[in-house]
């Protein structure tokens, strides 16, 4: 039976059948963004923002200096320093909510209890779209792990945290070490895997390069 709070959700392909641009993930969508500073988190972001058809009708961003940053004026976020609870979202619009280098780890109770609320329903059932960004994996509360469906990545000289990281997406600790070896090589270089169903670019680079499995079990571009 169809979910009358989930009407908004949107998919791969067009109502035509044709499909959708590769940054245009399909409402409501969790993406974890994890990486060094000055690597391109923010950027990837606004291109996230920018490519979304149709386009967000509100963008949150929760920041620890959120009355004085101005990185994100530019998309028109109303910026907040906490997690609002969750009778602030009204679900009528397209909303995205932007988790910007917050301490995650020293969250208070009642902020952890938005956060798990946000995640776990005003995601799904009040038309919300989520992005993290920061730079420690294991400062990632399990709530956002276990949600998020999109994971841009940058290379990590921390292994255990890439080997962790690896098996979450489904990936073995020896592949993912491949995938960084011979493709991400670069400082602002980015492994995207997409675990949103049915779509088709599960695994790529920079976002629109696709990596593809070969005949012999390896990956290629």
């Amino acid at each position: 039976m169809k979910n009358k709070d989930k009407a908004f959700h949107e998919t791969w392909t067009t109502s035509s059948g044709r499909q959708c641009n590769a940054l245009n993930l399909p409402h409501p969508f969790r993406a974890l963004c994890l990486g060094k500073p000055n690597v391109g988190k923010g950027v990837v972001i606004k291109n996230l923002i920018l490519r979304q058809k149709p386009y967000f009708e509100e963008i949150y961003c929760i920041h620890p200096d959120g009355r004085y940053t101005e990185e994100w004026k530019d998309v028109d976020a109303i910026m907040l320093s906490d997690i609002p609870p969750p009778d602030q979202f009204e679900g009528k619009v397209k909303t995205l909510v932007i988790l910007d280098d917050l301490e995650l780890q020293n969250l208070g109770r009642e902020q952890s209890a938005y956060l798990d609320r946000l995640y776990g329903y005003c995601s799904t059932h009040k038309n919300i779209s989520v992005i993290c960004a920061n730079q420690d994996f294991f400062s990632i509360p399990s709530i956002i792990r276990r949600c998020s469906n999109l994971f841009v990545l940058w290379k990590s000289h921390d292994l255990d945290s890439m080997n962790f990281i690896a098996k979450k997406v489904g990936l073995t600790k020896e592949e993912f070490r491949y995938l960084f070896r011979h493709f991400i090589n670069k400082k602002r270089d980015s492994l995207w895997i997409d675990l949103t169903d049915n779509t088709p670019y599960p695994l790529r680079k920079n976002g629109f390069t696709l990596i593809e499995r070969t005949e012999n079990n390896n990956f290629d571009l």
